[in-house]
């Protein structure tokens, strides 16, 4: 009896792995080479958009479901296409669905770049903080104390330095009224 449950079991699994095997399709996407009413030839690309250099020989009939197109013959040369495939036991390829591809003409976006280094320390206010830091933790640390808090005080004094170096800077390069007169 347990027998005969192990081969219907072992009967309905391969019967089960057979169907399902027959059942997979593949996905592919391409230009289209050549078409006809009963074929469609598609360079097909990888995964980064690289063309192989054959053309996949599809089979097309009135089981293959298509979108974006009302008939296979609407398709031109180089045109973008996507297909689900299946190869048949003869060998031959046949389109399950084929779907066209609208071209997009996207400008890419405008790239605003980070501020670099060079941006940073051609700031005074920065360029001072960072200078009164290095002053402030030799200082510190030749006369014997923490580095650390003498790097910290020459930061906020060296800011401040850049601060007003930048206020008064830019107040001297304004041209005031009574220049203009």
């Amino acid at each position: 009896m347990l027998r005969n449950w192990i081969r219907w079991g072992s009967l309905i699994l391969v019967l089960a792995g057979v169907y399902q095997a027959a059942a997979f399709a593949d996905s592919i996407e391409g230009r289209v080479a050549r078409v006809s009413s009963q074929a469609l030839d598609i360079t097909v690309c990888d995964a980064q958009g690289r063309p192989y250099p054959n053309a996949l020989h599809l089979n097309v009939d009135e089981r293959t479901r298509l979108n974006g197109i009302s008939s296979v013959l609407d398709l031109r040369t180089q045109e973008a296409v996507g297909a689900e495939v299946r190869q048949e036991e003869t060998g031959v390829w046949r389109a399950l669905r084929v779907t066209r591809f609208e071209e997009i003409h996207a400008h890419p976006a405008t790239k605003t770049t980070s501020p670099s280094l060079r941006d940073v320390l051609g700031n005074p206010m920065v360029r001072g903080a960072l200078l009164g830091a290095a002053t402030g933790a030799i200082a510190s640390s030749a006369s014997g104390g923490k580095a650390g808090k003498g790097a910290l005080v020459g930061a906020g004094v060296g800011a401040a330095a850049g601060l007003f170096q930048g206020l008064f800077s830019q107040h001297a390069s304004q041209p005031s009224d009574a220049d203009n007169q």
